[in-house]
């Protein structure tokens, strides 16, 4: 295997082969960490159940987006979504008032 097939992979070397080190459960964990950091920014974590569930979405999400079969992606984001579904998102930040707004607002 001269690595022509396999490309630039991470984990690999210039010629397809594993390198030292490299484990694809700690690199899956880092990922679904990635995520579930993004999904809790967006959705409200603040019960232990949506947390566990936040997760579980994180997982699917990642299935999702590393898998070469058509019939998982679709499943796993389906799956991640009908999860995503069940709890509530975070409100959006309030406006806060521009310099304008204030000084209009402090005129009799």
């Amino acid at each position: 295997m001269d690595g022509a097939a396999s490309g630039t992979v991470a984990g690999h070397d210039r010629r397809g082969r594993f390198v030292n080190g490299h484990s694809e459960y700690a690199a899956r964990r880092r990922r679904v960490a990635d995520r579930l950091q993004q999904l809790c920014a967006d959705y409200d974590d603040s019960s232990p159940t949506s947390r566990q569930l936040l997760g579980i979405a994180a997982q699917h999400l990642d299935d999702a987006a590393v898998t070469r079969v058509a019939a998982k992606r679709a499943r796993s984001t389906r799956a991640a979504m009908k999860i995503l579904d069940r709890i509530s998102r975070k409100p959006p930040p309030a406006q806060s008032m521009t310099a304008r707004e204030l000084l209009d607002k402090l005129r009799p």
